[in-house]
Order: C-alpha cells, then sequence, then structure tokens
C-alpha cells in the first residue's frame, strides 16, 4: 500500500475511536481534508492502532459527488477492502473481507440522491436546517459488503447535554425493523449551533482479525469544521 507523505501538514481533524463496551482506545482516525471555496474535494484518512503503527488507509473522491465519493479503503493489518469507482452510469463496488476471503466485486446501478462512506456527514450539513426543524429523511446508502445499496432513514432524535457541550443527535438506521436489530442505529453528535461532528457512535468501517467491525464510540478533536456547499 502506497501511503502519502504529508509534509509537515496536520490533520484538520483527529478521531479517537474507543471501545463501546470497555471504553479502551481502540485506533486514530487522521483526517486530510481538502476545500474549495468551502467545497470538500478530497479526504485521506490514516488510521493508526494504540502504538501509533499505520493500519490502514482512506482515499475518498468528492470532486463528482459530495454525497457519493468515490473511495478506497485498505486495512494492511487484516486485508479487509473496499473500493468503489463511477464507470458510465454505473457503480462499481470492490469488497474483501480479509486476507483470506475472495475478493467480490459488482457493478450496480447509481441511484440519485443515494449516499456512500463518508457523504452522510455532507448530507447532514447540506440538510441541517431542515434536520433541525424535524424532517425525516429516507436515503439508499451504500453496504459494500453486500454489493448493494440499503435504505436507511436519517433524523434528529434530540438535543443533549454530553461531555460537558450541548448537542444534537442525528440518528441515521436502517429503515427496516429487522435489520436495525441486527445493525443498530448510527448516533451522530454534532453541534449544537452548526453542523461539526463531534461525537460518532455505532459500527465501524475497521474490522477485527475475524472480519467483524468494530462498534465504536469515536470523540473528534481539534475540528477545523467549514461550511460545506452541497455539490451533488
Amino acid at each position: 500500500m502506497v501511503l502519502p507523505v504529508f509534509a509537515g501538514d496536520s490533520p484538520t481533524r483527529v478521531g479517537y475511536a474507543y471501545d463501546r463496551d470497555t471504553d479502551n482506545l481502540l485506533y486514530t482516525e487522521n483526517h486530510y481534508e481538502t476545500f474549495n471555496d468551502g467545497v470538500l474535494l478530497r479526504s485521506e484518512v490514516i488510521y493508526k492502532d494504540i502504538d501509533e503503527n499505520i493500519i490502514a488507509k482512506k482515499t475518498a473522491d468528492f470532486s463528482t459527488s459530495q454525497f457519493m465519493p468515490e473511495f478506497s479503503l485498505e486495512n494492511i493489518k487484516t486485508g479487509h477492502k473496499e473500493k468503489t469507482r463511477y464507470t458510465e452510469n454505473k457503480y462499481e463496488v470492490i469488497f474483501s473481507e480479509s486476507q483470506a476471503e475472495t475478493q467480490k466485486e459488482a457493478l450496480i446501478k447509481y441511484k440519485e440522491d443515494s449516499i456512500s462512506d463518508a457523504g452522510f456527514d455532507n448530507f447532514i450539513i447540506a440538510h441541517w436546517d431542515e434536520l433541525k426543524a424535524g424532517k425525516k429523511f429516507k436515503r439508499e446508502f451504500l453496504v459494500p459488503s453486500m454489493l448493494d445499496f440499503m435504505n436507511f432513514r436519517i433524523y434528529q432524535e434530540t438535543v443533549v447535554d454530553k461531555n460537558g457541550r450541548t448537542l444534537r443527535l442525528i440518528n441515521i438506521e436502517p429503515n427496516s425493523f429487522f435489520v436495525r436489530v441486527i445493525a443498530g442505529t448510527l448516533k451522530l453528535y454534532y453541534d449544537n449551533n452548526k453542523p461539526a461532528l463531534r461525537i460518532f457512535e455505532g459500527v465501524s468501517n475497521m474490522r477485527d482479525y475475524k472480519g467483524d467491525n468494530f462498534n465504536v464510540v469515536i470523540k473528534y478533536k481539534n475540528v477545523e469544521q467549514q461550511t460545506l456547499t452541497a455539490n451533488k
């Protein structure tokens, strides 16, 4: 895996991922984001274990869509890989759970207003005022392991005091009750007055050696939040 060289650059934000059950630190996310007039163009994330060893890298290209970026994720410890790219009017998805598993590929139809990977954050930013007003959204989310989309709903649950801050809790969860019981709900805590993500609770995109996703609480520090313009 070829890793980027950030010549003296500092990450735009850092996430500290803790095990949801034990509260032990599992890894950190170091985000390096490129903006143009407030619009996110590219993101590179370097994942490190508790000893500061690089364990994974993810790149995401938002130049075509703010909500459906092309992205590539590779975990050098487990062999877990995810990759997407546009091919004409189709969306190519490549997935491998671990080094021992056979790589799966599919060419699926692109769906308007759908969301993939970190595009969820841009979606919430773009629809911040509507979510604050109580509007609920239903959107198709790409699930790389399924090589397909699944219907999710996005809505504000409440405003809470958490870790000494007043935060807005935005939920992202499968629309199906039965899938929701298995997969759970992603809980995203944003600043009360602006769409700056502070805490993520739920299933992570990082996996253990068995191929199971970590269930985490990620606390973001040193966030340099910029107001993004939705660029569908």
